[in-house]
């Protein structure tokens, strides 16, 4: 529509352009013409409807126009309120749904937890008649192992009542033991008496004083010889043998008439322990010994070597005892009294030399023990003989 006004306002200004024209009033309009011969002409033109039309022609194209732009504006502003009014709708119903939703939500969140609460409590409220039920039975529990300890206690002290009695008994009764007359030492064994002297009574006779060995291989040995220190001199004579000399503490020989009375009651064995000035030990067993009588001049009966000292002694059995009054010459040449036969190959009873003997002596001589140096001229620091029955 805007172009073809345009068109038609172009068109109108060309016509009129080659006009001159003379405007005598609003509504005439001199024109200048030529007839067909030329001759020039003025004429004049009533322009009143040419005008009204004009006019009218663009007035209702202006109305046209702005009604349409009005309308189209109208329809744009209609549009953007209406667009306003969805949009606020639309906020509006967001804002009921968003209201809505959270309600919801923190009702069903609060529900939840009060639910939540609500088993919890009633869990816990479970938990607690148990707790306290279980709680009782512990209670009755404890108390019942209380009086089971009492009861226990109780036993128990009767119990150490009676082991102390009994022990009192048992020491009185080893004490009396210990104390009382013993046949040998084997009497001891068992009895808890510790190594000592105590006094024999060998075949019910007169007692003597011995001492018990209760440390060594179980125990229950009586000691009948005993070289420690040289403190005393084993050069003795028969009748110091036959009865016997020294401490039984110390260095000491029993006796041969207690050791044959001893031995002639019962299977014995013999056991000597060794010690050499380097401090190492050695041990000889022999399973049977026994003496004879004084008639038999205490002959020796002697078998059944173990231990690791070696055997210098199975050669002596059979021998009889001498010594430097009575019996065989080996007992003056080693310097000693023991069982000797072309001399001994063992010599506990000679001279304490101190180690190595001179060389000026009799190889024999020393508190020898061939099998274990494997020769002469070395004595022993130490030798203890001791029987136990068996």
């Amino acid at each position: 529509m805007k172009k073809c006004l345009v068109f038609i306002g172009l068109v109108c200004s060309v016509l009129l352009s080659g006009v001159k024209s003379t405007n005598t009033g609003d509504d005439l309009v001199e024109t200048p013409v030529v007839d067909n011969q030329n001759v020039p002409l003025l004429a004049m033109f009533d322009m009143t409807k040419v005008n009204k039309r004009i006019k009218a022609y663009f007035s209702d194209a202006f109305e046209m126009r702005m009604s349409n732009l009005v309308k189209m504006k109208l329809e744009d502003v209609l549009l953007s309120l209406k667009i306003d009014k969805d949009v606020k709708q639309y906020i509006e119903n967001m804002k009921g749904n968003l209201t809505l939703n959270i309600e919801m939500e923190i009702k069903d969140y609060f529900d939840h937890v009060k639910q939540n609460l609500t088993d919890a409590l009633f869990e816990g409220v479970h938990a607690y008649e148990a707790t306290s039920v279980a709680l009782q039975d512990v209670r009755n529990e404890t108390q019942r192992m209380q009086n089971d300890m009492k009861s226990f206690w109780n036993s128990l002290q009767e119990v150490q009542k009676f082991i102390a009695n009994q022990s009192d008994n048992l020491h009185r009764q080893n004490k009396n033991k210990c104390e009382g007359e013993l046949q040998d030492c084997g009497d001891l064994k068992g009895t808890g008496c510790t190594s000592g002297s105590y006094n024999l009574h060998a075949n019910g006779k007169s007692p003597f004083s011995g001492y018990c060995n209760m440390d060594t291989s179980g125990g229950g040995w009586t000691v009948i010889q005993r070289r420690q220190d040289g403190s005393m001199s084993f050069y003795r004579g028969w009748d110091d043998y036959k009865n016997g000399f020294g401490d039984p503490t110390g260095e000491f020989w029993l006796g041969n008439e207690h050791i044959y009375k001893l031995t002639s009651e019962g299977r014995y064995q013999l056991r000597i322990t060794l010690e050499d000035w380097n401090g190492d030990t050695r041990y000889a067993t022999y399973n049977t010994f026994s003496l004879g009588n004084e008639d038999s001049s205490y002959k020796l009966t002697i078998g059944g070597y173990s231990g690791t000292a070696g055997d210098s002694m199975t050669y002596n059995n059979g021998a009889v005892f001498s010594t430097k009054d009575r019996g065989n010459q080996c007992a003056k040449q080693t310097v000693g009294a023991w069982w000797y036969k072309g001399c001994t190959y063992s010599n506990l009873n000679g001279e304490y030399l101190r180690g190595k003997t001179s060389s000026d002596k009799d190889s024999h001589r020393g508190v020898a023990w061939y099998e274990w140096k494997s020769r002469w001229h070395y004595s022993l620091k130490k030798s203890e003989m001791m029987i136990r029955k068996h």
